[in-house]
């Protein structure tokens, strides 16, 4: 067994302070802005499409100005063998592979989809094919992946080769669905490939969920699960806010045959019960990916997801990567760091922080607060669980039950209609921040007026920050038997962060 762990007013920004260096802000109390070559480490990252032939030489830099550690890519499968036989990293992946790692990020690349050589109704032929694409493939980049993620989303590509449910819930008289017995079989072919070129490969794959439980499954039940490090999924919540998904509830565990999540939809629970699962079949529960989420800004609501304002976005990738650092998810991808089209009717094109470069990759709201989060909250800062609670008083609106919550595939949906608060510790200097939202779909509506309570008086050197604007909040401080209050806290609908230090 291999154990591995592995912002809100529009803002108008020069091209100066985007590119230029930042401003020394630790002398003058606020923020301290990190590029991703000054931060050591961190679990945020995003998506970058060179494999789409995005252009790198733009979008590069501007990953490496919001502190992004990681960036998701690809180098399709149709792009190294382009002749039978004979495989070829293209000259473009060297670059941009290279132009990353020179700016200190580390790469997660997935392996996928098909070649025209190898077509999906030979199975045995197309695994055998795939494999070697794998071995090459980790032969080619040996020290300059850091994580092998093979296939993405199959409940699409494998499920209209072979058939079956897109959450892999067999079908009457099946034992397992026709896409994720393929699937299966084809990631384990994959894996094995790999660890004999690089033993020392970290290796996930994406089932995603709810198909990751029946993934785990089969993959007990073909001696597979020692090939892989971890899993990995997809956590958009498309009409939700970030911390409620659909799944969960009668009618979706029935619509998946599986239970996926509490009956209240939450986030939190889903990872819970699938590392529960991930742990059943021997597989490290610590490793479990989030390698998929985000936003669109797009303007038309059509299909899975509802176009939000900049704005909304900027506030829900606050909330999403603070969620992600707070459950403990090894390393987190946003989706992605610029718009993929300049239709802003494409509901899939319209997820980056910046826009596309037919608009001069101008960067939205959600840039710079994505910025702040990667500034303060990556390495060595980490979850801190100390003996003394936070209390909020109210932590929700009186009169939010019943109103914020909408109906997915006959399920009721309601929002957690409560104020979210995590802590955190920058082990080096001491410094504790606490983070509060109030945790309600994104309104016009006033912000929560609340007092906060810390069941310890030992911190000084209060300062609030809000994550959206970069700007101090004053803060109402006093501290008696025992304890701290913050009087009339403004909690916004985004993050709230109050740092403190030890006398």
């Amino acid at each position: 067994m291999r154990i591995t762990n592995h912002a809100m007013a529009v803002l108008v920004v020069s091209t100066s302070y985007l590119f230029g260096v930042a401003s020394a802000r630790a002398d003058n109390g606020e923020i301290q802005l990190r590029t991703s070559r000054e931060i050591p480490a961190s679990i945020f990252g995003t998506g970058t499409h060179f494999g789409q032939s995005a252009n790198y030489k733009e979008i590069l830099p501007r990953v490496e100005k919001v502190g992004y550690k990681w960036i998701r890519d690809e180098v399709y499968w149709n792009k190294v063998e382009k002749e039978k036989g004979v495989l070829v990293l293209p000259e473009n992946a060297e670059a941009w592979i290279n132009d990353a790692r020179s700016r200190k990020l580390s790469i997660m690349l997935v392996l996928g989809y098909g070649n025209k050589f190898y077509p999906a109704e030979d199975f045995e032929a197309f695994k055998k094919g795939y494999a070697n694409y794998c071995a090459f493939m980790a032969k080619a980049l040996k020290g300059r992946v850091q994580v092998w993620e093979l296939w993405n989303e199959p409940s699409n590509s494998f499920r209209k080769s072979f058939g079956g449910a897109w959450n892999a819930k067999p079908a009457e008289g099946e034992k397992i669905s026709p896409w994720l017995d393929k699937f299966t079989d084809l990631v384990i072919a994959g894996a094995r490939a790999i660890r004999k070129a690089d033993p020392d490969a970290i290796i996930i794959t994406n089932p995603d969920n709810p198909a990751a439980h029946y993934f785990l499954d089969a993959l007990e039940e073909r001696d597979g699960v020692d090939f892989f490090d971890g899993i990995s999924i997809h956590p958009y919540s498309y009409r939700t806010p970030p911390e409620v998904r659909p799944v969960g509830g009668a009618s979706l565990n029935g619509r998946d045959g599986v239970v996926v999540a509490d009956d209240d939809h939450s986030y939190a629970s889903e990872l819970r019960l699938l590392r529960e699962k991930m742990r059943s079949v021997g597989m490290n529960p610590a490793n479990l990916y989030a390698t998929e989420f985000g936003y669109t800004t797009f303007h038309r609501r059509a299909g899975l997801y509802e176009g939000v304002s900049y704005a909304a976005q900027a506030k829900y990738l606050a909330r999403q990567l603070i969620l992600q650092l707070a459950y403990e998810i090894p390393v987190a991808i946003q989706y992605g760091v610029q718009d993929d089209h300049a239709d802003l009717t494409s509901e899939h094109g319209n997820f980056g922080l910046f826009r596309h470069g037919r608009y001069d990759y101008a960067p939205k709201p959600s840039f710079f607060a994505v910025q702040r989060v990667c500034s303060l909250f990556s390495s060595p800062v980490e979850l801190y669980m100390p003996n003394w609670a936070v209390g909020v008083v109210p932590d929700r609106y009186p009169d939010e039950t019943g109103k914020h919550h909408l109906v997915w595939d006959n399920q009721e949906l309601r929002f957690l209609n409560r104020v979210e608060t995590h802590l955190f510790r920058n082990p080096e200097t001491g410094e504790v921040m606490l983070v509060l939202w109030n945790a309600v779909k994104c309104s016009d509506r006033q912000h929560l007026l609340s007092d906060v309570t810390l069941d310890t008086d030992a911190y000084s050197e209060f300062s609030g920050w809000d994550i959206l604007t970069g700007e101090e909040v004053a803060l109402n401080v006093s501290k008696t038997d025992g304890k701290t209050m913050f009087k009339n806290v403004v909690i916004p609908d985004y993050p709230l962060v109050i740092r403190m230090l030890l006398p």
